[in-house]
């Protein structure tokens, strides 16, 4: 019997041109994105109360009040972040109100 001549290797496949050569990086945030902000909150800093209701948070805790014939709305300083529920415009305002659980001012007394 005669010997069956070895079949010739396959050539290896060529990569297509397309492959990326680097592994892929997720992209850096903009300048403009504040990657400290906690999901579901707005950036830290001062805001004022717009909605048409009284409300309590209860993670800070505090009730905001909209503005009305006994008193201006409620200006916070959240510094953890706003609630990011529409409620809140920043404002350049003094802070009028501090956490329902925040002790009595000694000098007010």
């Amino acid at each position: 019997m005669p010997a069956k001549p070895d079949p010739s290797p396959e050539p290896e496949p060529t990569p297509p041109a397309t492959a990326p050569t680097a592994p892929a990086t997720e992209p850096k945030p903009s300048p403009k994105e504040e990657p400290d902000t906690i999901p579901g909150r707005l950036p830290a800093g001062t805001y004022e109360f717009t909605g048409p209701l009284p409300t309590q948070y209860l993670d800070v805790p505090l009730t905001a009040h909209p503005a009305d014939a006994t008193r201006p709305s409620t200006v916070f300083a959240w510094p953890f972040g706003a609630p990011a529920d529409g409620r809140w415009a920043p404002t350049k305002k003094k802070p009028n109100q501090v956490a329902d659980n925040a002790p009595a001012d000694p000098e007010g007394e």
